[in-house]
């Protein structure tokens, strides 16, 4: 079975439209954050399992029943208060555990899962209907950490069937370990980024093709000649070092586009890369079109896809970040724009 994280917008992607998507290509179940994106998705019409990652605050708990949303338990106390709502309710929900095999996030310990399993069991309002734990090193070279999680894991659905209870739907794999440790997959895995075209790490050897869903767009609105000497941009940080064309882009880092990309990132404008010169605004950035400069409004690719252009790897590199951060930093003031032929694309305005 396949889970999609469409947690944070889907990666900045658009959680309803993606999800929409997740469900016509038949995915099983998908994954959020919070209880507010997964209301979101009920109120869209989603009616798949709905994972819900983070622990939820006591407010929430209503929310969790009415909807009928998964979460992941991690100790007696959750289980304990989401079977009070649901006794509330006159409702049950299904809950998964979560084993904190090296994380070190959330999840009870393994020597306390068996415990832990035996006691929702006994809860009216509360169905265990699987177990999951979290890798923490799967997309690294060295594979130490991530076997030893696996023995780790495998202890702990041992005491969970020596209860006599049935662990349900098994499942452990993100990204990394799809890519990397198939022996993860058990009855269910969990790609994120890697299902958005992006490997979750440069240290990872490259198994498979993967293309990049997102592509952020838009048009070179001003051009004007300057000579040499000429600062652009706030704190005179670029200097012309010969007669040139500067373009204008309206976009920023009001719309998500990194401020650190200033006078380091490109775009890609009529097969050409052009150098994002001077800082980058709030609203708008400067490119370099040297002596020939593209037509006025020609559409430029800030990352995406094309080979011949950045991506959101190259960009989180040149940030000293990761792919992700470039992606959900994208703001909701730009349109999204989808296509079922080609890859989601964003557009700045």
């Amino acid at each position: 079975m396949l889970c999609l994280a469409v947690k944070a917008d889907a990666y900045g992607h658009g959680i309803e439209e993606v999800a929409a998507t997740a469900v016509a290509e038949g995915v099983e179940y998908l994954a959020v954050a919070t209880v507010d994106e997964a209301v979101q998705l009920r109120h869209a019409g989603i009616e798949l399992p709905l994972l819900l990652y983070s622990l939820p605050n006591p407010t929430e708990l209503e929310e969790i029943v009415a909807h009928r949303l998964t979460p992941l338990v991690g100790d007696a106390h959750l289980a304990e208060t989401l079977n009070q709502e649901c006794r509330r309710q006159g409702a049950t929900i299904d809950i998964h555990l979560k084993v904190d095999t090296g994380m070190g996030r959330i999840g009870c310990p393994p020597s306390e899962t068996g415990r832990l399993a035996k006691s929702a069991q006994s809860l009216p309002g509360v169905r265990l209907r699987g177990v999951s734990t979290h890798f923490a090193a799967a997309d690294d070279r060295d594979p130490a950490l991530t076997r030893t999680q696996l023995q780790r894991f495998e202890r702990a659905l041992e005491a969970i069937r020596a209860e006599g209870i049935d662990p349900g739907v098994i499942h452990a794999a993100n990204s990394g370990a799809v890519l990397q440790y198939p022996e993860s997959y058990y009855h269910m895995v969990r790609p994120g980024l890697a299902a958005y075209g992006y490997y979750p790490s440069q240290e990872m050897d490259r198994p498979l093709e993967l293309r990049p869903v997102m592509e952020l767009r838009s048009r070179i609105v001003f051009l004007k000649e300057v000579p040499a000497g000429t600062t652009i941009s706030y704190g005179a940080t670029y200097r012309t070092e010969r007669r040139t064309w500067i373009g204008t882009i309206p976009c920023g880092y009001g719309d998500g586009y990194n401020r650190l990309l200033s006078n380091s990132g490109t775009v890609l404008a009529g097969g050409r890369r052009l150098p994002i010169v001077g800082r980058v605004c709030m609203d708008q950035l400067m490119v370099d079109c040297g002596s020939t400069p593209p037509e006025l409004y020609a559409e430029v690719s800030l990352f995406g896809p094309d080979a011949g252009g950045p991506d959101a790897a190259e960009l989180a590199g040149l940030c000293g970040t990761i792919p992700y951060e470039i992606t959900c930093n994208i703001s909701k003031r730009v349109p999204r724009i989808y296509s079922r032929d080609s890859s989601a694309q964003s557009r700045a305005r």
